[in-house]
């Protein structure tokens, strides 16, 4: 880092760079508008009375944050009335402990606000305004075009607010910088930008229309990237320097007092992947964005890089270098081979829509100018516990694994139903929310005379994630392994023991935990029960969709939050060795020491549990390593291979965290001493003695990997 981004980071890590909301008065008057009316006027009042954040070593500004006295962003969801309503009474709070009210992460189209200016969608509604004759329709279009036209008023009231800062700074080049700001504000992003410094100026200033996700950053930052580097107009250090910018704004988004500041899912990116051409799209801005990112000591954003098969191997080595050197642990991977399969033969996208796919919060999939379609959390293991705590009556002439098998089906199914079901009922609440200043930015809001709340996009996925898949795979393998295989115990005998949970029964769940088959160890029989679970949920899921005709796929993530731990405290024992009251697993992985066969077999049995896709959604999959197999260069060099072929083999995604049990459990013992540590959760980084206990517990129990 140069001078200037070292002194801006130092403000931005004191929290002194964040945008302070400034409150508004409004007239009281207003209550005679309708709501419509009313919403645009105090948002566009809002906008204008806000002070862009300059200090001495800024060369950008422009951005600002909702206080919740208008209707903001569709990311925070501040001013959503018909939202917040639900929120009080559903948001992390289970029904029937099966669904629990959850965030939605979305990305905006950076992409066509670069090709077209702000000028540009105004003219884009003017061209729906002829087009469209409903009232409410004309309403939406009409607070949209007063919404862009303040957002440029905003940039020139920074403009001239930049210039006067740029009189009181003595330092000749900071000023100059200044100055320059101050002009380019003029041009963008009213006007399409001309060069890389325009461009991400441009991204600044939008991102508070939506702050979450910038995307796929170095796809439409290439040709402004790549034509100054060839025109000699731009360095990459200059790049570089407008890139680490742009991250610590998105760092100082988030309130330094705020627990989410040290948490990467605040925004989430990706790099790399299949271009329009079907070349692999990792390039020299993709590894200077890498470069720029891990060069800052911040924790915002996170990035995921996206790989392809045609992605050399000296290149994937190179990023997972860079992954290994990042304190912060910022960096995880994804499949593109297997989720491009998805999008296009499930969720029928077209080739040139499903590329542009990014990750967003804790590993979201969406597209560029959509949200992530799911609103929920659901307790896919409840099915299980039911089963057998309270139906165990259809178990009773049960004669063989199939049968089982059948009868489980069933129940899963119509959890499913019911939990889908649920995430509809939520999206149906938040579509009575109009989000003027988002829609402005996302597909198809302009063209459908639609709120982005309301199923405007037709590029989005539904995943709602489900907790618990791992124990349900190995509930699924008990019963088979032990019941019907071995013949070691009845089923009346294993539903006598989970309604004891478990007590009087000690010495079957240890065997059961000892010899079990369990998910992980790359065994014809789990491999078998996982994959004939997977083919189930692709048949019951490759045509179903949501309320707004969004494709739902398999996600398993747990997010921030404790949805693992709360739905099972509430469950009976299930037949994994899982006592009443204990975490769900979540994840498309294992722990508590399961997986006893190491690291090349788990790696292969997570590869190839989804043949079809399916599992495509909101998925993580966690990977301890001993330290050794990172830090120590030969080891490094295997542990590279095994990754990469897992990818090659059908992994989706992978994350890795290579703290040893010991310095985890003494991290618990005393967090003051071991502050620094910095672990991998369910899609995000964070500090480890940050974490709520629960998911602490996650973390310690996942088996370390040695080979």
């Amino acid at each position: 880092m140069n001078e200037r981004i070292t002194r801006l980071t130092e403000l931005t890590l004191k929290g002194d760079t964040y945008a302070v909301p400034v409150k508004v008065e409004f007239d009281r008057n207003d209550v005679f508008l309708s709501e419509e009316e009313r919403d645009v006027k105090r948002l566009c009042e809002y906008i204008l009375a806000q002070e862009p954040k300059l200090t001495p070593y800024s060369t950008m500004t422009g951005y600002f944050n909702f206080n919740g006295s208008v209707v903001g962003d569709a990311f925070h969801r501040s001013g959503h009335r018909h939202f917040q309503s639900v929120k009080e009474t559903h948001y992390l709070k289970s029904v029937g402990n099966l669904s629990t009210l959850e965030w939605q992460h979305a990305t905006a189209d950076y992409e066509k606000v670069l090709k077209k200016g702000i000028l540009g969608l105004i003219d884009e509604i003017d061209v729906s305004l002829a087009v469209h004759t409903k009232e409410e329709e004309i309403a939406f279009l009409t607070g949209l075009k007063r919404v862009a036209e303040t957002l440029i008023a905003w940039t020139e009231k920074c403009s001239a607010r930049t210039r006067a800062f740029a009189e009181t700074v003595e330092e000749p080049a900071y000023k100059a910088n200044l100055l320059r700001l101050a002009d380019t504000l003029l041009r963008v992003p009213a006007h399409a930008p001309e060069n890389f410094y325009e461009a991400v100026l441009t991204i600044y200033v939008c991102f508070s229309a939506d702050p979450d996700s910038v995307g796929t950053l170095d796809r439409y930052l290439a040709p402004f990237y790549f034509d100054g580097i060839e025109k000699g107009t731009l360095t990459c250090e200059e790049a570089k320097e407008c890139l680490q910018e742009l991250f610590l704004m998105l760092q100082s988004h988030t309130h330094v007092t705020c627990r989410n500041f040290t948490r990467g899912g605040e925004s989430h990116f990706c790099i790399g992947g299949y271009l329009p051409d079907g070349a692999d799209g990792f390039t020299e801005l993709s590894d200077l964005i890498l470069e720029a990112l891990v060069d800052l000591p911040t924790y915002i954003p996170q990035v995921t890089v996206r790989w392809t098969k045609k992605m050399p191997h000296e290149t994937f080595r190179h990023v997972m270098d860079m992954e290994r050197r990042d304190p912060h642990k910022r960096i995880a991977f994804q499949n593109d081979e297997k989720r491009i399969k998805c999008y296009t033969e499930i969720c029928g996208f077209p080739y040139e829509e499903a590329i542009r796919y990014t990750t967003v919060g804790c590993n979201e999939p969406a597209f560029l100018g959509a949200i992530t379609g799911s609103n929920s959390k659901i307790n896919f293991a409840r099915s299980m516990e039911l089963l057998f705590a309270k139906k165990a009556h259809l178990l009773e002439n049960v004669k063989n694994y199939e049968a089982f098998y059948e009868i489980y089906k069933k129940e899963m199914l119509a959890d499913l139903e019911e939990g889908y079901a649920w995430d509809d009922r939520y999206n149906a609440v938040r579509a009575r929310d109009i989000s003027y200043i988002s829609s402005l930015f996302f597909r198809g809001c302009i063209e459908k005379a639609k709120s982005l709340t309301r199923g405007a996009s037709d590029i989005v996925i539904s995943s709602p994630p489900l907790m618990g898949i791992t124990n349900v795979i190995d509930s699924l393998i008990v019963v088979k392994q032990f019941v019907f295989d071995e013949k070691i115990v009845s089923l009346a005998e294993l539903t006598a023991a989970l309604h004891a949970n478990w007590q009087g029964y000690e010495d079957l769940l240890g065997l059961i935990k000892k010899k079990g088959d369990f998910f992980g160890n790359d065994t014809e029989r789990s491999n078998g029960i996982a994959r004939t679970l997977y083919a189930t949920l692709y048949e019951y899921l490759k045509d179903k969709t949501n309320m707004f005709g969004y494709h739902f796929l398999v996600g398993d993530l747990t997010g921030y939050n404790e949805h693992f731990k709360w739905f099972g405290e509430k469950m009976a024992a299930t037949p994994d060795g899982r006592r009443a009251g204990e975490p769900l697993k979540f994840g498309l992985g294992q722990s508590g020491g399961y997986d006893r066969e190491g690291l090349t077999a788990f790696l292969n049995a997570v590869a190839t549990v989804d043949p079809n896709a399916i599992g495509c959604g909101s998925t993580v999959t966690n990977i301890t390593l001993d330290e050794q197999l990172i830090k120590n260069d030969e080891n490094f060099e295997k542990t590279v291979d095994m990754l990469e072929a897992y990818f090659k083999n059908g992994g989706v995604h992978f994350q890795l965290t290579y703290v040893s049990k010991e310095d985890l459990l003494a991290a618990k013992i005393d967090p003051d001493a071991h502050k620094n540590l910095r672990v991998r959760v369910s899609g995000f980084s964070d500090y480890f003695v940050k974490l709520n206990e629960s998911l602490q517990d996650d973390v310690i129990e996942r088996t370390q990997k040695t080979q």
